[in-house]
């Protein structure tokens, strides 16, 4: 810009010397000019504003995409915990009445530094009644199979679990009267979970 100002005055007037105070005059007439593609955004009000990430060296777009985080699923507390064989923890997580069926669940927790395995006859477990002294053991479909998992070689029921990890095992038993309101569980293995609270869907 400063460049084509000076050459056309120079052009217009050939003779023409151009000392410091016209120099100057020049360059700062021709710095009060604008193209005609500049400031358009200002001259017509169009400017868009757009939010841009301040952290960001590349000024890139911020677009709120971020959805609200879920809160996490709450975790039942065990409602006994007994002793397992090498080191395991055995919680005892439900005992809970639906129609006729008691189902009774266990987490195996196995330590923090090794895996474990084990497995045990399922006819060797049981819950008893604790009003009535009426034992129940574990119930079969119609083919025979325990109603119990997880089954190994058909007859077991074998938990395992990586270090750190839980391994679920869940049985089901007769229900015990509406008038028993708790029961024993007897697990191989694992310390007897006496007065177990029973929980009934209505």
């Amino acid at each position: 810009m400063r460049t084509r100002a000076l050459d056309l005055v120079t052009s217009a007037r050939p003779g023409l010397s151009l000392t410091p105070m016209l120099v100057a005059s020049v360059l700062l007439a021709s710095c009060g000019q604008a193209g005609p593609n500049e400031n358009s955004d200002a001259a017509t009000g169009d400017a868009t504003p757009i939010a841009v990430d301040p952290a960001s060296t590349t000024g890139s777009v911020v677009r709120d995409t971020a959805q609200p985080a879920s809160a996490p699923a709450p975790v039942a507390p065990p409602i006994q915990t007994q002793q397992g064989p090498d080191g395991v923890r055995v919680d005892l997580t439900r005992a809970a009445v639906t129609g006729d069926i008691l189902t009774v669940q266990l987490a195996y927790i196995a330590p923090g530094d090794e895996s474990f395995s084990d497995y045990f006859p399922a006819e060797e477990v049981s819950v008893i009644d604790d009003a009535t002294s009426q034992r129940y053991g574990i119930l079969k479909d119609q083919s025979g199979a325990w109603l119990a998992a997880p089954l190994f070689v058909t007859k077991n029921i074998r938990p395992s679990a990586q270090k750190g990890e839980t391994a679920i095992v869940w049985m089901k038993f007769p229900a015990p009267p509406a008038t028993s309101p708790t029961v024993s569980v007897n697990i191989p293995k694992v310390g007897p979970f006496d007065g177990v609270p029973v929980s009934r869907q209505q």
